[in-house]
């Protein structure tokens, strides 16, 4: 009969959480590190990591076969659907056996050339872990900005590389999140500036490429724990957004991308229990949103008249057996996530005309 070991049992350690709420005991507090450094925790870790692989043991052929029946049903050199982007076309690509992706582009020109802008599965090679976050190029199309995980605690470090040399700037941001924008100058990149403790979103930050890290401007900072933070660029290019959410609530701020002051203001001020999502593109915002709509809807208005609800227009209105989940604004149409008798469906939803949905092959589909 196999030996089974026995597992690692840490010590409990009176302490006290003090909380709004009250006291309560939490024995193993003592295993908070959050620098990650503490040699006990650390050899704690390593028991536990030994008594799993101990316990497994047993099934490591099961394991394998299970790991090559689930790769044997993906394409060997899956791609992405090229999107064109500014006179590009970029797609994403696996090499057959590779777990990171190549990110490409190619000019929209008759046999234009494909161009590797990233190889992720290189990046990750000299990494015990490796996490591509956002890639997003330049409005001038010469430079790739992107967030990269190497510790694997959504602890993103921020690069710019020069795309026709390859070479990589000097300027480094670590501990960001993954999304990044870029201003209309090519100079300047937006990024969210993590706690170092609760890994939350406190500061969006504008770097100026070249500029000491330290002197990044703070545009925004959130003062509430229950808010994480985001950055990104509307369809339309013309602003920039900060979004501000809770798993409740949200806040979202908009600047014009080509303001060398970058003044950002409110677009519909935090209200409880109001979720709002927030795009622009042809002259209008595009907003899904709760407000008197339980299940969501999607409203379009038009710049400086956000303030008032009363100018939000129905695009898709309420319907209380229908839930909106998400959207993707076009120039022509809206494509909308919608789910209904337990099923999603895609709707079309034109700017001018009637709307239709996707057609499945099957009745029941995910």
């Amino acid at each position: 009969m196999r030996n089974t070991p026995a597992p690692p049992r840490p010590a409990r350690r009176r302490h006290i959480v003090v909380s709004p709420f009250g006291e309560r005991e939490d024995p193993y507090y003592w295993l908070r590190d959050d620098t990650r450094s503490d040699p006990e925790i650390l050899a704690h870790l390593a028991a536990e990591n030994a008594y799993t692989e101990a316990m497994l043991e047993h099934c490591r052929d099961e394991i394998a076969q299970l790991y090559e029946e689930i790769a044997g049903r993906l394409e060997p050199d899956a791609a992405s659907v090229p999107v064109r982007f500014r006179g590009y076309w970029y797609r994403a690509r696996y090499r057959p056996g590779s777990e990171h992706p190549l990110i490409l582009r190619r000019r929209d020109a008759p046999d234009a050339e494909e161009r590797v802008l990233l190889d992720c599965e290189a990046l990750a090679a000299q990494h015990a872990f490796f996490q591509l976050g956002d890639h997003e190029p330049s409005p001038d199309n010469e430079l790739l900005a992107y967030t990269e995980d190497t510790i694997g605690r959504r602890q993103y470090r921020l690069r710019v590389r020069h795309i026709a040399s390859g070479e990589l700037l000097p300027d480094i941001i670590e501990n960001v999140e993954s999304c990044i924008a870029w201003t209309d100058d090519s100079r300047r990149i937006l990024y969210v500036e993590k706690d170092p403790v609760t890994l939350l979103g406190r500061r969006v930050r504008c770097h100026t490429l070249g500029t000491p890290v330290a002197e990044d401007e703070v545009l925004y900072e959130e003062h509430d724990e229950s808010f994480d933070l985001s950055v990104s660029r509307s369809k339309s290019e013309r602003y920039l957004f900060i979004g501000a959410e809770s798993t409740t609530s949200s806040e979202w701020r908009y600047a014009a991308a080509d303001d060398p002051a970058l003044r950002f203001e409110v677009f519909a001020a935090r209200e409880a229990h109001h979720e709002y999502q927030l795009e622009h593109i042809e002259n209008r915002f595009i907003v899904r949103t709760n407000w008197l709509a339980e299940n969501f809807r999607i409203v379009s208005v038009a710049p400086g008249e956000e303030g008032e609800h009363a100018r939000w227009r129905d695009v898709v209105p309420h319907d209380t057996q229908v839930f909106v989940q998400d959207f993707e604004a076009f120039r022509t149409f809206l494509a909308v996530s919608e789910r209904s008798a337990g099923l999603s469906r895609l709707r079309i939803q034109p700017w001018d005309g009637p709307a239709h949905y996707v057609a499945a092959d099957d009745p029941a589909y995910t």
